[in-house]
């Protein structure tokens, strides 16, 4: 396996780019040498709300990278929609093998890489190509984010079942609460999936409302994810 981690959701909206940002800050301040890619990002309307709203640069600023974002994140596109269809409604062709190289090509061996994925396992990203054959072609450990609620178990149990048929063993899970008034169903979700699957429970998130990369939110956040397990789960 690589030296690093691939974020994948169990659907969209269930907080990646939250775990992202977490990751790179806690990273950043225990001087982890570190890098962050989000291969494609959608739903850029223009190059202001590429550099002050997006997803890449939230993380890069929570990480505090040295990395423009044209090379953080290098496909863009207007509508909010999965990356095939959003390139598809642009005119733009994306290949597997250049989706792949511009990857590569920001990979550094000596440093923990942080990929952030579009949407869940099997989101096409481009022609006959999904997150799950990126994972496998990259050979990145990958690590789940989900959310707690109702409909979440079974959601987060078919993305286990499929990574696992695929060959890939997950790092762990990290769940993230979306509501600020849990009820039954997101304060139990931990436990009943436990009941289910052995798989590693790296982290509990805390409700964020909006999101930003502040010291105060992401020390709070970072404080619910066991990094140790995470570190050792990566280099296992």
């Amino acid at each position: 396996m690589r030296n690093g981690i691939f974020i994948t959701g169990t659907d969209t909206g269930v907080g990646k780019t939250v775990v992202a940002g977490t990751l790179a800050y806690a990273f950043r301040r225990r001087k982890i040498d570190f890098g962050y890619i989000k291969p494609l990002e959608t739903g850029i309307v223009d190059n202001d709300y590429l550099h002050r709203e997006s997803d890449a640069a939230l993380v890069k600023q929570a990480g505090a990278l040295p990395e423009p974002l044209t090379k953080i994140v290098p496909y863009t596109f207007r509508e909010a929609l999965a990356p095939l269809l959003a390139a598809r409604r642009q005119g733009i062709i994306i290949s597997r093998d250049k989706l792949l190289n511009s990857i590569r090509k920001l990979i550094k061996p000596s440093r923990i890489t942080i990929i952030e994925g579009a949407g869940g396992l099997l989101a096409p990203l481009c022609e006959n190509y999904l997150v799950l054959n990126l994972i496998k072609e990259l050979n990145f450990p990958t690590l789940v984010v989900c959310r707690t609620g109702l409909g979440s178990v079974n959601h987060t149990l078919l993305t286990l079942e499929r990574l696992r048929r695929e060959e890939i063993k997950p790092l762990g899970i990290i769940a993230n609460h979306l509501s600020p008034e849990p009820g039954i169903a997101e304060t139990t979700f931990i436990s009943q999936l436990a009941e289910f699957d052995q798989v590693p429970i790296l982290g509990e998130l805390p409700y964020a409302d909006n999101f930003q990369a502040e010291p105060a939110t992401l020390d709070k956040l970072a404080s619910h994810i066991d990094f140790k397990t995470l570190l050792r789960q990566i280099h296992s």
